[in-house]
């Protein structure tokens, strides 16, 4: 059987290219994650390779799919062949226990595993360069706040409290909500206002 791995590291991304590019290179069945490859248990990964057995075939796009160092490729990829699994990589190519065997084979997919390794490193270097250049030039990352309306009883209360003619638990019982709410809404009205009291 033609086992096709495919994986991107968030939730945002997608997965449609690697599926397509797995099932037109003949995979039949398909596992697929979203999951940092820094993760050690990768359910879908761990379920294939304690599926996949003895004259299969796993074929995934590229190698930091499946692996984040050469030294782990290596191990995977070794360790798969030794079990009569060939693996295709298929920007780098097919791999099988005789084929490892090798010593001009070996030797090429240490070095193509070595630019991969590179390759990968490089876009980490560019993608945190990037975000610290954005961050200087101001850029906010995370979650936007929500400003919310404050008005009606949350307004009358919120202003009862600034004069001091209630608490701030009372306040939130005023304005019906929690008192959790209550204070951040009252940190929001302060800082709209320029107050800090």
């Amino acid at each position: 059987m033609i086992y096709g791995y495919a994986r991107v590291s968030t939730n945002k991304q997608e997965l449609d290219i690697q599926v397509k590019a797995l099932k037109e290179a003949g995979a039949t069945k398909i596992h697929k994650e979203k999951i940092s490859g820094a993760k050690v248990d990768r359910k879908e990964l761990n379920t294939l390779l304690a599926t996949i057995k003895a004259g299969d075939t796993l074929i995934v796009t590229k190698a930091d799919r499946i692996a984040r160092s050469l030294s782990q490729l290596e191990k995977m990829v070794t360790d798969l062949a030794n079990r009569g699994v060939a693996v295709h990589i298929k920007n780098m190519g097919l791999f099988t226990a005789e084929s490892m065997e090798n010593p001009i084979t070996k030797l090429l997919f240490q070095v193509l595993g070595s630019f991969a390794e590179f390759e990968r490193n490089m876009i980490l270097e560019r993608t945190q360069e990037g975000i610290k250049e954005a961050k200087d030039k101001g850029v906010k990352f995370g979650r936007k706040s929500k400003t919310h309306k404050i008005e009606g009883a949350l307004l009358h209360a919120i202003q009862e409290v600034q004069k001091g003619t209630m608490s701030q638990p009372e306040g939130a019982e005023f304005a019906g909500c929690s008192l959790a709410t209550f204070k951040r809404r009252l940190k929001e009205y302060r800082q709209q206002e320029g107050t800090t009291n």
